[in-house]
């Protein structure tokens, strides 16, 4: 494993992540997955996990559309009447993968990026009632327990990115958790419900925020789960009768991880954001019978999804060379998620199918939006700053200047010699041979010291050169 010296266009695995991974599972399992979002580095990640059917399918006598095959593990087939639909994923799983499979496969390699000033991001998409809180929260915050086979894919990641932290001896790193959910086209802070209705910004240094979000810090992965805990009371959910506990609302819970490291005189500063989105099932009234405000509710989310539709489709074909206009700000959503979709960040989809024939329009409509998501591509870059060597490179450079201003001067000694010499005739140095031989032993003298100076001084000049080309290639400072 080797990466690239232009870390912002790095494309290769560090190989530290290769020892992590083999030093943490004695195997090569990990480092697999690495190498498999890394191949396709540029593109968002898909991972279809299909639910099998629940106690109210079986009482529809609903049976199973969805046809998996073992000996193609990337595929998945949607059985219909007329014909069949075929579709290809990176990852495409059933009911037998556990919780853990799920953090192996996608929460431990984002972890491990964000933790080199990756952004990353993983979101659920899927039908209401197809398990998607379930995949990225467990069964219940309240109730599953640290070895709990139900637990979700956040607090696992908590605690193994806590536990990462905590055994990084040369780093000092800075958690922060903020938790906000998009509720009516109205962005809510989770961790302080007092705070409603803020607003979406974007700035040339922090990019895409939300102005007035809270951010608590966290110093272990238990204060992360607690956080989690208290913005999922404050989230707004409903029954229907797709979903008992549907939620009402997107809700994205960000990881700001802050990390600082000092080497070889340098101070090396990383900022990352590693997001989890619970996206709002997509619902049709006649299955939900929603009505009243429920209806509302559903009516902002599927046109929120619509947004997200509509700029996945612009995403892709200008992947195609197409040029289009990408209509981020056409909802909160969408304008929250803009360098997730498009932009500085290495993202994975899980989009959670149910396998119930009763629900195929839904099934195949997901399957379709994950395959489009699937060819969107990111343009990833290391968040990383550099300080500590600029002013002590000023510094050399002004000494050195100096010397060669005194080098100058006297070069300038040696040319005003010279013109004094040309004074002297032809005849005086014949009359008087000592004459000659002192204005010969001052000549070889200033060259002498001139030419000692002046190689000292370009000595001087090109191993500045070479150090500051080092440096550069590093990409730990730039001189302009």
């Amino acid at each position: 494993f080797f990466f690239s010296s232009r870390r912002r266009h790095t494309r290769f695995l560090p190989v530290s992540w290769a020892r992590r991974c083999v030093q943490e599972t004695g195997t090569w399992g990990a480092v697999n997955n690495l190498l498999k979002m890394d191949n396709n580095a540029d593109n968002i990640q898909v991972m279809v996990r299909v639910r099998p059917l629940n106690d109210r399918e079986k009482k529809e006598d609903a049976k199973s559309c969805v046809v998996l095959d073992s000996d193609r593990p990337k595929s998945i087939v949607l059985d219909c009447k007329t014909d069949q639909k075929p579709f290809q994923f990176d990852y495409v799983v059933d009911e037998k993968i556990s919780q853990q499979d799920i953090f192996n496969i996608v929460g431990k390699p984002l972890t491990n990026i964000s933790l080199e000033g990756y952004n990353a991001c993983i979101f659920a998409y899927g039908q209401t009632g197809a398990g998607k809180t379930f995949t990225m929260q467990g069964r219940g915050l309240e109730e599953d327990s640290v070895d709990s086979v139900h637990r979700g894919l956040q607090p696992r990641v908590f605690d193994y990115l806590f536990d990462l932290v905590k055994r990084a001896e040369d780093t000092e790193y800075v958690v922060k958790c903020s938790y906000l959910e998009i509720y009516n086209e109205q962005i809510m802070d989770l961790l302080n419900p007092s705070s409603s209705n803020l607003q979406v910004r974007e700035d040339l240094k922090k990019g895409v925020y939300v102005e007035g979000l809270c951010e608590e810090v966290a110093k272990t992965g238990d204060n992360a789960i607690d956080f989690l805990r208290k913005g999922a009371r404050n989230r707004h959910v409903g029954a229907t009768n797709m979903n008992f506990e549907s939620s009402r609302s997107h809700s994205v819970f960000s990881l700001s991880i802050e990390s600082k490291k000092n080497a070889s005189g340098l101070v090396h500063l990383k900022q990352s954001k590693l997001h989890f989105v619970d996206l709002a099932g997509s619902e049709r009234q006649k299955q939900t019978a929603a009505a009243g405000e429920r209806l509302k509710e559903a009516s902002n989310i599927n046109k929120s999804l619509t947004v997200l539709g509509l700029v996945i489709n612009s995403l892709v074909e200008i992947a195609e060379g197409k040029k289009r206009h990408i209509a981020y700000r056409d909802s909160k959503l969408t304008f929250m998620l803009k360098d997730s979709l498009g932009g500085n960040s290495k993202t994975f989809m899980i989009a959670a199918i149910s396998a119930a024939n009763t629900s195929f329009q839904e099934t195949l409509s997901t399957l379709k939006f994950a395959q489009r998501a699937k060819m969107i591509k990111n343009k990833a870059s290391v968040n990383e700053e550099s300080a500590g060597n600029l002013d002590g490179l000023k510094k050399e450079i002004k000494r050195l200047k100096e010397e060669l201003q005194a080098a100058k001067s006297l070069v300038s000694t040696l040319e005003l010699d010279q013109k004094q010499m040309v004074k002297f005739t032809p005849s005086q140095f014949q009359t008087n041979p000592d004459l000659l031989n002192r204005a010969n032993e001052h000549n070889m003298q200033r060259y002498s010291e001139i030419e000692q100076m002046l190689k000292q001084t370009v000595d001087m000049w090109l191993d500045l050169e070479t150090s500051i080309q080092a440096e550069l290639n590093l990409s730990l400072i730039h001189i302009s």
